[in-house]
């Protein structure tokens, strides 16, 4: 069994050190689950932090939306090439061949080239997403289709349109379904009344006087294919563990789930390609498979797979500074933007890809 002693060591330091007021470990290794954790909920209601406590995870929700696709893409109800127009027929962009030329793949690995920045709406209602979608013949081409990457959120938006299209529900129950129930991910929810009655970690922001909690949710539904999902780190474990094929095929088969983990566009730092849509690095001679999230630097995560050792490592930090980047307006040149306002408590990843 393996001693973490030293990470549990060294994750109490660095949450000190950086004004975290709690933080959760899940590392995966040898086929045994490790949780660490370490300090509370919030500074106003304290509760200690556990392994069932939820985090929202940011944009590692990108790579649960991803997997629902990939699944509809294996019962050939998607293609991965096939445009997505002939998925959601009246679709619009400022660019007219562009949206003529988009496809699913453009989509998942962030080459779709118009803005990936879109503003946010205030409704929880169910047409919330097919609303955004609609206003996106104001976003700018900033290039044709998959000429270059550029972490794009307003994608990931449109995939979530696409599921519920193809579908015929809506998108989070779309996903529950697909991704995680047959996961037995049963600690892991899109809306804030979900989570409301269950332990939960809240965003806090960092001032002169230390952290403090900030009263936002900061998503509203149209967020949710993009970054929406709260979860906690022993359901995150179960979703590693899956990726790294310990888990069935369902809801995606072994060949799907290496595709997805294969580089796909190759880019510059903080990593070195895309794949269906995990980012990808190497360190120390080692692959990383990774991902993030970020909501408003309120509560952030970070989520990295080591394919060739069967390892898993997933953080959450509530507020603080950076144990790991992501955020909803998110760039694959520079580190993983960030979901909504502020900074958070949220699930620690051991490594972290750089949302």
């Amino acid at each position: 069994m393996a001693d973490l002693n030293h990470l549990q060591n060294l994750l109490d330091s660095k949450v000190k050190s950086l004004h975290v007021p709690g933080a959760a470990v899940g590392v995966l290794f040898d086929g045994a689950d490790h949780v660490l954790t370490t300090g509370v909920t919030s500074v106003d209601a304290p509760a200690p932090v556990t392994g069932d406590t939820l985090f929202q995870i940011g944009s590692t929700t990108k790579t649960i939306t991803a997997t629902a696709i990939m699944h509809l893409v294996e019962r050939g109800r998607l293609d991965l090439d096939g445009r997505v127009r002939q998925y959601l027929p009246g679709f619009q962009l400022a660019d007219e061949r562009a949206a003529d030329e988009l496809t699913i793949r453009h989509l998942l690995t962030h080459t779709g080239g118009f803005l990936g920045d879109i503003d946010d709406g205030e409704s929880w209602d169910t047409g919330a997403l097919a609303a955004s979608i609609g206003t996106y013949d104001q976003l700018p081409q900033l290039f044709p289709p998959d000429a270059l990457a550029s972490y794009n959120n307003a994608g990931f938006r449109l995939l979530g349109r696409v599921i519920e299209v193809v579908c015929g529900e809506p998108y989070e129950s779309a996903v529950s379904r697909i991704v995680l129930e047959p996961l037995g991910m049963s600690s892991s929810f899109f809306f804030p009344w979900e989570v409301a009655t269950r332990s939960h970690a809240v965003g806090h922001a960092v001032g002169e006087d230390g952290p403090q909690v900030a009263h936002t949710w900061g998503l509203f539904r149209e967020g949710m294919p993009e970054g929406g999902l709260v979860s906690s780190v022993r359901d995150q474990l179960r979703y590693a563990a899956f990726h790294l094929g310990a888990s069935g095929e369902e809801p995606v088969g072994a060949a799907t789930r290496e595709l997805m983990q294969a580089e796909h566009v190759r880019v510059g730092v903080p990593w070195t390609g895309i794949g269906l849509p995990w980012l990808l690095d190497e360190q120390a001679g080692v692959r990383l498979v990774t991902h993030g999230g970020n909501i408003g630097n309120l509560q952030l995560s970070t989520f990295v797979l080591v394919p060739e050792r069967g390892d898993r490592d997933t953080p959450r930090a509530p507020a603080g500074r950076h144990l790991q980047h992501d955020r909803r307006v998110d760039h694959p040149a520079s580190p993983e933007p960030a979901d909504g306002p502020g900074r958070a408590r949220q699930r620690v990843q051991v490594s972290h890809p750089g949302p």
